[in-house]
């Protein structure tokens, strides 16, 4: 691979890891709202505090770690730098003040508080479009991955805009239609637009790497390009107003789905790699909580299931199946990385360093795993049912596993403690060049 050019738009290490380390603390929130809310999970999705845990989960959890990657894989997915590290900075203090008060408003049902910190989370995914915008400008080869990119900037403006204009029509009525369609056009402009394409382009990026398997190449690529591209507009604006459009958006991104699912079968069965760590069996079993939340999704277009508690159903094998396990494990790859070339890069050839693999806590991880997708597993049925005893059991094991992940990264981390003799490194890029 060719390095991306030196300049002041490279990020250091603890860019993307402020990222991470606040999405953690959202992921351990989220999950303890989980027993917390078990009552009111048990009824319809649509109450205060429901929506408020939903957003702590999409916003705090999800779009915190996406974006965070994001400045970590951006300049070896594109091989050009960050445009700019200091907008990067201002966007995290915005957008998690912005986040933290929409939480904090949905929670306790006030509409124009919820206005403005919804206008901060837009400044703030402002300056993350502007930034990425900046550095795809120029780029010469446009791989798999930096076209889903591509789709997924345009997801995150489309949703920003209408979770804005959501915001607003709780003040001013002025959306036409009923609301809840609108609502469920929101969220999957976010689950299709902006985060399955994330997902999908980064993990045929990074799969292979981690796998050591070759590249994905073929119609399955296609699939999951055009699936997502075509069948996420279809989707939200049949909900919106066209219905005629559900069902065969639905089957536009089934197809991307069935692609993804076809290329991750592929990888996995190709790997070089002899065993598989804990991080590489979160990722892999993320991918197959897609089948059934995609049967799921197929299943409401075609107007085969309904209700809100099915829908909740739908939303944890998607949010904390699919997108979380996929996370997690993606985070055990990614953080212990970004803190040895930190910690450690400086001393290769001077003094013994550990090796990665001596930073992750199997252990911790292997219980992560467990309680993981045991408890997601377990909270979808339970929520389906509408029991809150059962909510509140499948999700104390869901906290569990949330505390076990962040007692690995937090062991991780704690090799940034400061050592004499012990030199900051300027970027992240040189080591995945070698």
């Amino acid at each position: 691979m060719t390095p991306p050019r030196p300049g002041g738009g490279v990020p250091s290490v603890t860019l993307p890891l402020r990222y991470m380390v606040a999405a953690a603390v959202a992921f351990v929130l989220a999950a303890a709202g989980t027993v917390w809310l078990a009552s009111e999970l048990a009824g319809h999705y649509y109450q205060p505090r429901v929506v408020a845990l939903t957003h702590t989960v999409t916003l705090g959890w999800i779009t915190l770690t996406i974006m965070g990657a994001s400045y970590q894989l951006i300049p070896i997915v594109l091989e050009r730098p960050i445009w700019s590290e200091r907008l990067a900075r201002w966007q995290f203090l915005i957008l998690t003040g912005g986040i933290a008060g929409m939480i904090a408003h949905f929670y306790i049902g006030t509409w124009p508080g919820l206005g403005l910190a919804a206008s901060a989370v837009a400044i703030g995914a402002a300056f993350h479009l502007i930034n990425a915008l900046a550095s795809l400008r120029g780029v010469r080869t446009w791989s798999f991955t930096a076209r889903l990119l591509a789709v997924a900037l345009a997801g995150l403006t489309l949703t920003v805009l209408f979770g804005l204009a959501l915001a607003a029509d709780r003040l001013w009525k002025f959306l036409p239609g009923e609301f809840f369609p609108t609502l469920h056009a929101h969220f999957h402009l976010a689950l299709l637009g902006w985060v399955a394409p994330m997902v999908m382009g980064v993990a045929a990026r990074v799969y292979p790497m981690f796998l050591l398997a070759r590249d994905p190449e073929g119609w399955p690529g296609a699939l999951q390009l055009w699936g997502l591209a075509l069948g996420s507009p279809a989707v939200a604006l049949g909900l919106l107003a066209v219905p005629i459009l559900v069902l065969p958006g639905a089957l536009a991104v089934g197809a991307a789905v069935a692609g993804h699912l076809a290329w991750v079968s592929e990888m996995a069965a190709s790997r070089k790699r002899p065993a598989l760590d804990w991080g590489l069996r979160l990722a892999l079993t993320g991918t197959a909580f897609l089948i059934p939340a995609g049967l799921m999704g197929l299943g409401f277009a075609a107007d085969m299931l309904g209700g809100p508690r099915m829908g909740l159903a739908y939303g944890v094998l998607a949010l904390g199946g699919w997108v979380s396990l996929t996370i997690v494990g993606m985070l055990f790859k990614i953080v212990p990385f970004l803190v040895w070339y930190r910690a450690y890069s400086p001393k290769v050839g001077k003094a013994p360093v550990p090796t990665l693999a001596q930073l992750s806590w199997p252990r911790a991880e292997a219980c992560t795993y467990g309680l993981l997708t045991v408890g997601v597993s377990a909270l979808a049925l339970a929520v389906g049912v509408g029991d809150p005893l059962w909510i509140g059991g499948a999700g104390a094991i869901v906290v569990l596993g949330a505390l076990a992940f962040a007692v690995s990264l937090a062991r991780v981390l704690t090799h940034l403690a400061p050592t004499p003799g012990r030199h900051r490194p300027t970027s992240t890029l040189s080591v995945h060049t070698r």
